[in-house]
C-alpha cells in the first residue's frame, strides 16, 4: 500500500482553534483533563484526499478551559490504491502525514495554553488511540 500517497510534501493548515477559559477549580478539587484525538480522511477529488487531525482537551469537572484544535492537509493520492484501502483512517494514522499534523496540533495547544492557569499544556505529539 505504499503507492497510495504520491507525494509526502504537505502544507498543514489550521482549520479551527478554540480556547475558552472557564471557572477555576474549587479549593482542593481534583481536575482530570482528558485528551481526545480524531482523524478523518475524505477523498475530495480523484487525486486529493483531505486528512484532518483534531484534538480536544476536556476537564472533569469542567474547570480551567475547553480546548479544540484541528489541522488538515491535502494529500496527493493514487485513487486506484486509495480505493483499495480497507480503512483509510487507520492507514493514514501510520503515515508521516498524520504525525506532522499532530505535531502541529500539539504545538498550537502549547501556545494557546501558555497563559492559562496551568501554563503551557504539553500533549503527546502522537495520535491518542
Amino acid at each position: 500500500m505504499e503507492n497510495v500517497i504520491k507525494n509526502m510534501n504537505i502544507r498543514p493548515m489550521l482549520e479551527r482553534a478554540e480556547y475558552e477559559r472557564v471557572e477555576a477549580p474549587k479549593e482542593g478539587e481534583a481536575v482530570n483533563i482528558q485528551i481526545t484525538d480524531e482523524v478523518t480522511v475524505k477523498l475530495i477529488s480523484d487525486q486529493v484526499a483531505k486528512v484532518t487531525v483534531a484534538r480536544s482537551a476536556v476537564s472533569n469537572p469542567e474547570r480551567l478551559f475547553k480546548l479544540y484544535v484541528e489541522m488538515s492537509a491535502d494529500v496527493l493520492v493514487d485513487k486506484k490504491y486509495f480505493d483499495e484501502l480497507a480503512n483509510p483512517v487507520e492507514y493514514f494514522k501510520k503515515t508521516p502525514i498524520c504525525r506532522a499534523l499532530i505535531v502541529q496540533v500539539a504545538t498550537t495547544i502549547a501556545n494557546l495554553t501558555t497563559n492559562s492557569p496551568i501554563g503551557p499544556m504539553i500533549t503527546a505529539p502522537v495520535v491518542q488511540a
